[in-house]
């Protein structure tokens, strides 16, 4: 059953007591003469120095803040370790310790590619297993690198295969047909194992030539008329890729040619911002304005035999839970957000339609009582496609057992199968193609805006900033199996990477904001969800629950941000302690996590000389800072 993705902050978790952060100084040596910040110098050959795309390179947007935020020093294979790549296409691993120098130790020298097909994107590293690398070489070649030390021996890796990413009729860069050429995004990747055989589950983004028009309205305070005009804005193909890797491939002394199969297919405003793997079935996914269309490059049938025909006599479809009720609604034509008015109460629920004559007739509730009570500021509803209406009821006497949605027999029985919900949904996402719209009635969080509301185009945007979307996701058809809401609190930062193999790694958190505050929120699966890494015969299981529960609290982090015009990198630690923010030059911003009414700061300052910054990982307690010539340690536990 298709499931709501709750983002509620916990109000017990806001400090409404907060009054600042105070700064605290970085010792440069402490009593036992550690230094808290440690600079080593990269060998002149080793510099880093991110290359420059032509100047006929048009990109959005989204893809020049993309590039301007890339991260360029990657989590290394094991828990103290990164990965750079320098200006000459070399790749070293690094080994951080935190007291000694670092260990070096060259990995891979990417080919030199060209193509009139792709633009020169940056390279990308991306630990999947201990013994295992991928090395993207920033246009659709990725190579696998695996560790083939004997024990004893010093680290040996080889790029054991490759494989290719990227089809389809694409746009990017000029917009001249004879210059038009793509730009590959890595997103997210990991190894896990399937029916015994080792694949490798990876996915790509790219700007497609699809594009979608949005209606706008401008109002004049002049001549107090309004204006309608249409915005076309570029979509993103987002797709799902899957490798499998053949046992022997580490006895071949060159890379073995491997296939690279698209799963499924997505289309989405923007790049993602998050993409986590719960098991070798399920993904999650969070993408600014969220999916626009779910895969449409299916193997197809036809249209008459995929669409259910829908039961007319039932005006709704149901089910419940011990703890809460879902009620569908199949709409007779498609409306927006702005024109339904609903409103749930302890004990009723109301609910019109403007401007729609055949949802009025059919669907116009005026207080109707529901047969339990309901808690009304736990309770929301959705609008997807325009067509699918869903209420998530939260029962207020958890394990009653209602018998029907409203008081009185209306001859809705409870719908048992929840594939009902499920084909509905699909219907309506396989084969129309309007953005989802939905609303909330939760007070907690933030207000819907609808862009069909007239005002000042300029100023509506400043001020509704487009929503993250989180969904969890089928691996093999795409389609979301639970979803956040519009109304949810928006994107800040992610949590820093962490090689995914690691057994007791847990999904990485996300940072939200929620008024001034940056609200940290976990997502857990059901407690028989393992890691899909297992060796071969370790089968995690096919699906598992998710939930994402608010965990920690950063005070007036989403404030404090705001003001730092020249930021590069920001994210928290997987432990949910600290914040760091880095600008694109000199200074790093350190925010300690506090329930006190003052909370730390600390400002590390890299000085003038070689002070732009390319990159930031936190390995332990340690911050490790990529510059072009510069490996910088910043001990957090000395901060």
């Amino acid at each position: 059953m298709y499931k709501l993705l709750e983002l509620k902050p916990d109000s017990a978790l806001i400090n409404p007591q907060f009054d600042g952060y105070k700064l605290r100084l970085i010792d440069t040596d402490n009593s036992s003469g550690q230094s808290a910040i440690r600079h080593y110098e990269l060998s002149e050959k080793a510099c880093v120095e991110p290359h420059q795309l032509a100047s006929n390179a048009l990109l959005t947007y989204n893809e020049m803040y993309s590039r301007v935020h890339y991260n360029h020093l990657f989590t290394g294979p094991n828990e103290h370790s990164v990965i750079y790549i320098d200006s000459s296409s070399h790749v070293y691993l690094v080994d951080v310790h935190k007291c000694d120098a670092p260990v070096y130790t060259l990995m891979f020298k990417i080919p030199p590619c060209s193509s009139m097909y792709a633009l020169q994107g940056y390279h990308g590293a991306y630990a999947i297993g201990k013994d295992t690398v991928l090395i993207f070489d920033g246009m659709f070649t990725v190579y696998v690198l695996q560790h083939t030390g004997a024990n004893g021996q010093a680290a040996a890796w080889q790029a054991t295969g490759m494989f290719e990413i990227g089809c389809g009729s694409v746009a990017a860069g000029s917009t001249t047909e004879n210059t038009q050429r793509t730009m590959y995004y890595v997103i997210g990747a990991h190894l896990t194992c399937i029916k015994n055989d080792l694949a490798i589950q990876m996915h790509i983004c790219y700007r497609s030539s699809k594009q979608t028009t949005d209606d706008m309205h401008s109002s004049s305070s002049v001549s107090n008329s309004a204006t309608s005009y249409k915005r076309t804005a570029s979509l993103f193909c987002i797709q799902a890729i899957q490798v499998k890797v053949p046992s022997g491939i580490c006895n071949s002394s060159e890379p073995t040619p491997l296939y690279a199969s698209t799963v499924h297919t997505l289309y989405s405003h923007a790049i993602p911002v998050y993409c986590e793997y719960l098991n070798h079935e399920q993904y999650i996914l969070g993408v600014k304005k969220g999916i626009v269309l779910d895969d449409t490059e299916l193997p197809s049938q036809p249209v008459a035999e995929s669409i259910p025909p829908a039961k007319e006599s039932f005006p709704y479809y149901w089910t419940q839970t011990q703890t809460d009720v879902t009620v569908c609604i199949d709409l007779p034509e498609a409306v927006k957000a702005s024109q339904v008015s609903c409103k749930l109460e302890r004990s009723s629920l109301s609910l019109q339609f403007l401007d729609s004559t055949e949802c009025a007739e059919k669907y116009t509730y005026e207080n109707r009582q529901l047969c339990d009570s309901i808690i009304a500021d736990e309770s929301v509803w959705t609008l997807e496609n325009g067509r699918l209406l869903t209420f998530y009821l939260q029962k207020e006497h958890e394990g009653a057992r209602w018998s029907s949605v409203f008081k009185g027999d209306d001859g809705v029985m409870e719908t048992i199968d929840p594939s009902e919900f499920v084909t509905i949904r699909e219907r309506l996402e396989k084969y129309t193609a309007n953005e989802p719209e939905v609303a909330a009635n939760v007070p907690l969080m933030q207000p819907y805006v609808d862009q069909d509301s007239g005002g000042d185009p300029e100023q509506q945007e400043q001020v509704t900033e487009d929503p993250t979307i989180f969904s969890v996701r089928s691996w093999s058809t795409g389609l979301a199996e639970a979803s956040s809401v519009v109304g949810s609190p928006d994107w800040l930062c992610p949590a820093f990477s962490r090689a995914s193999h690691f057994s007791e790694t847990p999904l990485p958190p996300v940072c939200l904001k929620f008024d001034v505050d940056g609200v940290v929120f976990a997502f857990h699966a059901s407690p028989s969800y393992q890691k899909s890494h297992a060796p071969p015969g370790n089968i995690p299981p096919a699906h598992s629950n998710v939930c994402a529960r608010h965990a920690s609290t950063f005070s007036a982090l989403s404030y404090v941000q705001a003001s730092k015009r020249e930021k590069r990198f920001m994210y928290i630690d997987s432990d949910m302690t600290v914040a760091v923010l880095a600008e694109a030059q000199r200074r790093i911003y350190i925010y300690h996590q506090s329930a006190q009414p003052v909370a730390i700061q600390n400002i590390v300052d890299l000085g003038s000389s070689d002070a732009e910054i390319f990159g930031i990982q936190l390995i332990g307690r340690t911050l490790v800072v990529l510059r072009k010539h510069l490996l910088t340690m910043v001990d957090l536990d000395l901060c």
